[in-house]
């Protein structure tokens, strides 16, 4: 019985590490700030902002090669607006009134966000509940029949039900 508690508390011991290692690697390459909050702090190396490309203020050029392309638009917050410079790649999903994520660092002397990335919003939320949803009552479930058949399994050992052959079986 020592050896069940030990098992599941090794498992919910893995189980913590690969949560704390998620919280970690959100909180280092998936969180977003708003642009209220760069403007604020002027935050330097890459950062993620959220907001909403604002309506009119999207203009954008082609270059002679794919990765030439550049679009000068408003990224707008629940208070205030970001201007952003993207450079990169012709994004599909760019358009006005589109909630964006855009990946890139703040330009302090030029008061323009200088992006080399846009993003769909992440939606992890979800994803983590139905996971959880899925694997609590799996792993609650998986508990319970183990202990009941280590609970059997020490029922029938004490009731001495099975007791192997002593006499072997004539072939004759």
């Amino acid at each position: 019985m020592k050896w069940l508690y030990i098992r599941w508390g090794g498992i919910l011991l893995a189980g913590l590490i690969i949560t704390l290692l998620g919280v970690q690697h959100y909180r280092q390459e998936v969180t977003t700030i708003s642009p209220e909050q760069i403007l604020q702090e002027q935050q330097t190396g890459t950062v993620r902002v959220l907001g909403t490309v604002q309506a009119g203020s999207l203009s954008s050029t082609d270059g002679e090669s794919a990765s030439a392309f550049q679009a000068r638009f408003r990224l707008s917050g629940e208070r205030e607006g970001l201007s952003v410079l993207y450079t990169g790649e012709r994004p599909d999903n760019l358009r006005e009134l589109k909630s964006l994520v855009v990946v890139g660092q703040w330009n302090p002397s030029t008061q323009v966000f200088e992006s080399h990335g846009i993003q769909l919003l992440p939606n992890y939320g979800y994803v983590v509940a139905a996971y959880l949803i899925v694997m609590i009552p799996m792993g609650l479930f998986l508990f319970r029949m183990e202990r009941k058949v280590e609970l059997l399994y020490t029922e029938i050992k004490i009731a001495k039900v099975y007791e192997p052959e002593g006499v072997a079986f004539d072939k004759g």
